[in-house]
């Protein structure tokens, strides 16, 4: 039996898992300032949480709309060419709009529009990435690779939400996302590296339309993933509304940019310490843990509707990063137990579609609502659904019976 640390480490031994791993850990150092760089560069533009709302669903309107082809294409077609080329895109659009802002020529449409062309992108890299463990791992390893991908961005995370804050309160928003734009180039030259044989799909229909009516059919046949996909939708909804769009528009009137960065990196350090507690532990509800994790998000929501300061939101966000790590965890097992490789980017893109759909409708109606009725009642109200979802949620037979065949170790 190996000790703790080497477990931890053991599947970067494998030259394709390091060579993805190095990607994913790249991109997400960029990924974790692009957030904070892109809304407070549309606030920039316009003071207003309406028109970041605008910005942010135009990402999230097409990821949601072509997230059911997205799935079908990336099980179709080798995964790791589907990331390379996703990455690609993704960097020349981040790159456009970091242009765009740095010159001060950015304009909320434009912004919008690139966004749009992101979101396309990630409604196939989405499925792509949640299918490349199990191509590149037995399935021992499997476990120690998801803790080691979350624990290793969590870490960079931590830097740089508050790296970005202090880079918008000094030289612009701009640059944050010129960064994020570089690490998709970086992260593209890894994947390049992979060596994975093209296996057959004995089982492909002769169109990507009948690939994902056969993903449709085997997701009904399983029972559990359409009602934890339908709690997600609405915690998803929430978060993406509460704390994506109206959190940094309290930030900018009390704690600043930089408070609103130090305190979002709170959450990867939840994430970050929750990973060492995790190897440790045996699993024994999956999906009950993922709706009990995502409900710990409440937590900031009821900072910022109460009384908004650095420490107390930082560590609200610290709950919510063990929540989400938990969650992660508990979801990605559930997942490669119980479905076989050849759908696995099908299914995931099944419940991310489910899961994010009502994501625009949270982004769209929160500046609405917090002009109409103020954003401490909106955030107390978000806070308190949160609540009442894990709640219902977690009682259902259908989530709160579905156990781990081989244990969670």
């Amino acid at each position: 039996m190996t000790t703790a640390g080497t477990g931890r480490l053991e599947p970067l031994a494998t030259p394709n898992f390091r060579y993805f791993f190095l990607g994913e850990v790249v991109n997400t150092a960029g990924s974790s300032m692009s957030g904070v760089a892109l809304a407070f560069a549309v606030l920039a533009i316009s003071d207003s949480p309406t028109a970041l709302g605008v910005v942010v669903a135009a990402w999230t309107v097409p990821m949601v709309a072509l997230m059911l082809l997205g799935g079908a294409v990336s099980d179709r077609l080798p995964r790791a060419i589907v990331l390379r080329g996703c990455n690609l895109i993704q960097g020349v659009t981040q790159a456009a709009s970091a242009a765009l802002v740095v010159t001060g020529h950015a304009q909320v449409w434009q912004l919008a529009v690139l966004q749009f062309i992101s979101g396309t992108v990630f409604a196939v890299s989405y499925p792509a990435f949640h299918g490349m463990v199990p191509i590149l791992l037995p399935p021992p390893k499997r476990k120690a690779a998801f803790l080691l991908l979350s624990q290793s961005e969590s870490a960079l995370s931590i830097l740089g939400p508050a790296v970005a804050g202090i880079l918008v309160a000094t030289v612009g928003p701009g640059w944050g996302l010129a960064v994020d734009a570089a690490t998709y180039a970086v992260a593209a030259g890894f994947l390049a590296v992979l060596r994975i044989p093209v296996g057959e799909r004995p089982d492909k229909r002769p169109s990507v339309i009948g690939d994902f009516v056969a993903g449709w059919s085997f997701v009904r046949s399983l029972g559990w993933v359409i009602p934890v996909a339908s709690c997600s939708l609405v915690f998803n909804a929430l978060i993406s509304g509460a704390l994506g769009v109206l959190g940094p528009a309290i930030a900018e009137d009390t704690i600043g940019s930089d408070g609103w960065g130090l305190a979002r990196s709170g959450q990867a350090i939840g994430v970050f310490v929750a990973a060492f507690v995790l190897a440790k532990v045996t699993i024994g509800r999956p999906l009950r843990t993922c709706v009990i994790g995502f409900s710990l998000s409440a937590l900031p929501m009821l900072v910022l509707g109460t009384r908004v300061g650095v420490v107390a939101l930082a560590l609200a966000f610290v709950v919510a990063g063990v929540g989400l790590s938990a969650l992660d965890l508990a979801w990605n097992l559930t997942v490669q137990e119980k479905v076989p490789e050849q759908m696995l980017s099908r299914v995931m893109s099944i419940d991310g579609f489910f899961s994010f759909v009502a994501m625009p409708i949270g982004q769209l109606a929160v500046g609405p609502l917090a002009v109409a009725f103020g954003t401490q009642r909106v955030e107390l109200g978000a806070a308190a659904l949160c609540i009442l979802v894990a709640l219902v949620g977690a009682t259902r037979p259908v989530i709160a019976d579905v156990r781990l065949e081989g244990g969670a170790r």
